[in-house]
């Protein structure tokens, strides 16, 4: 028997039951809970799934100053200085010279810029996941931020900030607390430990659908060739007026990726999931979800999972995906206004 539904908010209720139902947005909600999931588009290949979890630990300098941000969270081949020995650049961190109004990025590792990808480092696993990998994109990611501040030295705050295709170069803090839709999180709160994330965002010549070479040579951000890597950034400035404040930051990329070859029982591909629903449902619902937002403790802190549900579950055995789920929600109502 199908029951009508009760309440006066029936579509926020129905699309909050659903949202739960798809992997992808799981995903992209919590990265570090979020392995395995796949963007569920017209692909015409098998894909496989990895995730990269990388931890890292930033200490305020004597202005009370410290950041970190993923320059581009795509496999790259772009080397960076000083040493050139490991491939890709990644991830910058601020300068201990940084101030409030002179903030210069990628500086830790011998080289100034304020986003050249000479001043960045790769990420530790980059190397592995060359190895195995032909082109990939991402399905979800972001950075963790877990300020470490005694009760005597939380008196700071931190910004944390997101550009999509695109990466602020600016030397003043005031321009990232500025950015749309930058959130700023005091760290005497109750809950000091925040998350910035990646979203699914197409631009003219950038789309998050894109596959991407992992030997690409350069980082661009108005190009459209799979020889390049697009900036895509997700930081955070930490400001206080304390020196030596540790802050715990956890980088987490989900990555869909085709392989490199042909090697039977190494890899586990199969045909990436095909449900339009679920990528335009997904679409509209993280046009209104904050791309940055406190988290708990037990979460920031937990083990990195397998995405819930996996893909395929709440199906109903029908093949049909999200669109057998939509269907299902709205019967009920549909049954409420015949009746």
């Amino acid at each position: 028997m199908v029951k009508r539904p009760k309440g006066k908010n029936k579509e926020v209720d129905i699309h909050k039951r659903l949202k739960k139902k798809s992997p992808w947005y799981s995903s992209i909600i919590d990265p570090l809970h979020g392995a395995d999931a796949k963007i569920p588009d017209e692909t015409g290949v098998e894909t496989g799934t990895l995730q990269l979890v990388e931890r890292a630990t930033v200490t305020t300098n004597s202005s009370g100053i410290a950041g970190a941000r993923i320059l581009t969270p795509y496999i790259n081949n772009v080397k960076h200085a000083p040493a050139q020995v490991t491939a890709g650049s990644n991830v910058q961190y601020l300068s201990k010279d940084s101030t409030e109004v002179a903030l210069q990025w990628g500086a830790n590792n011998g080289t100034a810029g304020a986003w050249l990808a000479e001043a960045a480092l790769p990420f530790e696993a980059i190397g592995g996941i060359q190895t195995i990998t032909n082109q990939h994109r991402i399905v979800s990611a972001c950075m963790i931020v877990q300020p470490e501040a005694s009760l005597a030295t939380n008196d700071g705050e931190y910004c944390l900030f997101q550009n999509a295709f695109n990466m602020e170069s600016s030397p003043l803090y005031n321009s990232y607390v500025n950015n749309y839709k930058s959130v700023v999180i005091p760290t005497s709160s109750n809950n000091p430990c925040a998350a910035v994330k990646w979203f699914p965002v197409t631009v003219q010549d950038w789309s998050f659908k894109s596959f991407i070479r992992t030997d690409a040579l350069d980082l661009t951000y108005d190009d459209d060739d799979a020889a390049v890597a697009p900036f895509w950034g997700l930081g955070m400035i930490y400001s206080c007026s304390e020196a030596d404040v540790r802050i715990r930051i956890t980088f987490v990329v989900n990555y869909e990726f085709i392989p490199k070859d042909n090697v039977m029982n190494v890899l586990d591909t199969s045909p990436s999931p095909q449900d339009a629903m679920e990528v335009d449902l997904v679409e509209q619902w993280v046009q209104d979800t904050p791309v940055a937002a406190p988290m708990p403790q037990r979460l920031a802190a937990s083990s990195p999972s397998s995405v819930e549900p996996a893909h395929g579950e709440n199906d109903q055995d029908t093949g049909f995906g999200m669109f057998f789920n939509v269907l299902s929600e709205l019967a009920p109502l549909a049954l409420g206004l015949l009746l």
